[in-house]
């Protein structure tokens, strides 16, 4: 008799990988909300885009809370006040991708608004994966114009260096006070060094100042660093023309794709004082930025093959609208 086997076919079914998903942030209930479209980002790209806003009031109005969120992948998020057009505009509503959003020279007099490169969901506190948070001091505000045009740029990039998981967004919270309540104006320092740094450079390094104020005190509330991924550490310490040495740091990073947003900060600087910022960088002698160019990293916005110097520091009174380049 021939005998047959009987075989037992069992199928298991892999339960789904859980997919990240967007970051979501409810509207102010007093202010109003910037909220680009999302984008794609595919593998081996940098996209770098410009959003323009109108500021939605009739009347001056004071912003005393930032909220953003942002997707994972997010090399930079900034907004800036539009001022002298060069190659770079838009109406309320109009976005520029790529092209003149890569210059910096479009917005060399647009004063910085708010930054951050919070995107991490290892690193976000008692808030959610990608969200920060900055609530200003007791009666200290931003004040916008009625109508003031505003451009948020948003950076993602999914090469080498940094990876986006999914796409590009980023969602952020004017939360507005009564002007009754603010007592001083709140002012920011957009400050950037050109540099350049060659392949097998270790501890190499720039330094510079920036002035705030030339007429009376000032305290500085918040600050930020940016470099890419050759920078091993940024400082930020008080430039007091008076003293005959630097006091010690009050902002330190050593963490290029995720530096810390130091919000709470209470720092004194002096009648005609400002800060001091130093940049440090390593490049492996294999690694190349511009063949072109001896294989240097030099000044521009591209993660991969470029480099950056940049500080944001936020004060209070407001002085001016200071840059420093």
């Amino acid at each position: 008799m021939k005998r047959s086997a009987l075989f037992l076919s069992v199928v298991v079914m892999a339960c789904p990988t859980p997919q990240p998903t967007d970051v979501v942030l409810d509207p102010p209930t007093a202010g109003f909300q910037l909220a680009p479209a999302t984008f794609d980002v595919p593998m081996g790209i940098e996209s770098q885009r410009c959003y323009f806003y109108e500021v939605p009031s009739d009347v001056p109005i004071f912003v005393n809370k930032f909220q953003i969120a942002q997707n994972p992948g997010t090399h930079h998020m900034n907004i800036f006040r539009v001022r002298t057009i060069k190659a770079l505009s838009g109406a309320n509503g109009d976005v520029v991708a790529e092209g003149e959003c890569w210059k910096s020279g479009n917005w060399s007099d647009w004063p910085l608004v708010v930054n951050s490169q919070l995107s991490d969901p290892n690193d976000h506190g008692d808030l959610q994966p990608g969200h920060t948070e900055w609530d200003m001091p007791s009666e200290v505000a931003m004040r916008f114009e009625p109508h003031e045009m505003l451009m948020l740029q948003t950076h993602y990039v999914n090469a080498t260096t940094q990876k986006t998981p999914l796409q590009a967004k980023v969602l952020v919270n004017f939360n507005t006070v009564d002007a009754a309540s603010v007592k001083n104006e709140v002012g920011t320092a957009f400050a950037t060094k050109y540099i350049r740094i060659c392949s097998g450079d270790n501890d190499k390094y720039f330094e510079t100042t920036c002035k705030i104020s030339s007429a009376e005190p000032v305290t500085i509330i918040g600050a930020n660093s940016h470099f890419h991924s050759r920078g091993t550490k940024f400082t930020i310490s008080v430039m007091d023309p008076e003293a005959s040495s630097s006091p010690p740091p009050f902002y330190t990073s050593t963490v290029w794709h995720d530096p810390p947003m130091e919000w709470g900060l209470n720092i004194p600087v002096p009648v005609g004082g400002g800060f001091r910022y130093r940049c440090e960088y390593e490049a492996p002698a294999a690694s190349c930025g511009n063949p072109d160019d001896s294989c240097c990293y030099t000044f521009g916005g591209k993660v991969e093959t470029q480099e950056h110097c940049n500080a944001f520091v936020y004060f209070y009174p407001k002085t001016r609208d200071v840059g420093c380049f």
